[in-house]
Parts: C-alpha cells; structure tokens; sequence
C-alpha cells in the first residue's frame, strides 16, 4: 500500500457507451484506467447512471476486468423510460453497486457492462460516469 495519499484529478472526464440490440448480452467496456507502464495511477468514477428508452425494463449486469477477467460486482435494474420519459428517472447505478460511494479502478482495470437480456431493435440503454485520475 502507498505512503501517499491519491487525490482525484483535473480535469475528470467523461466516460459514455449506449448499448444497443447490436451488443446482444455481452460485455462492453464502459472505461478502461490507463496502465501503469504508460503512466496510470487508476481513476475514481463518480456518478455512474443509467437511463434508457427501452419499452420494458432490463437489468444490467457489471463487471470489473482485471488481467482480461471479468469479475462480477452486481446487477441493476433499468426500468422502461427511466431518464428519457419524463415519468421516470434515470438510474443512480452507485447507489446499488457501491453503495452510493464513488468506485475506484486500478490502473489498466476495465469497468465492463452488459444488457442481460438484448435491447430492443431501435432502443439504447446510455451509461455515462465521471472519471477522475488518481
């Protein structure tokens, strides 16, 4: 463990993906933390949401890829319009996943998510967060 504390960084960036019917039920990288030979501390990711305009919910599962791994940390639910119908809200994926806390990846993690079920033709789920450099 380091003797030096890691604070997040300037600027923090944005990380984005849409998953689509295309991505069927496989995993795809939301952020990947840049590695340590090319200079990474890791980053901080901070609010994680979801929000979709799919007909019918669908739950998400996410994963941590470590060394081409994908380790499993949880699963949340995308209601139908959550963020896009102006009745629902967009999903706060920390608060299920890490219990509200931002959630740090080392350098060369990957955070990874899938649709368990495809989305519909037409529909996308977007995943934004905010990512800071340790």
């Amino acid at each position: 463990m380091g003797t030096t504390p890691a604070f997040p960084g300037l600027p923090a960036a944005t990380a984005a993906r849409a998953l689509v019917n295309a991505d069927a039920t496989a995993f795809v990288t939301l952020h990947t933390a840049i590695a340590a030979g090319s200079g990474g501390k890791g980053v901080l990711l901070g609010r994680l949401r979801a929000a979709s305009d799919n007909a019918s919910a669908i739950t998400l599962q996410f994963a941590r890829q470590v060394s081409g791994t994908d380790y499993v940390l949880g699963e949340v639910q995308a209601p139908a319009g959550a963020g896009t119908d102006g009745a629902t809200a967009w999903v706060d994926v920390l608060a299920s996943l890490n219990s509200g806390l931002p959630l740090t990846l080392s350098p060369g993690e990957a955070l990874r998510v899938r649709a368990k079920v495809a989305v519909t033709s037409g529909k996308r789920i977007d995943i934004t967060a905010e990512v800071a450099p340790l």
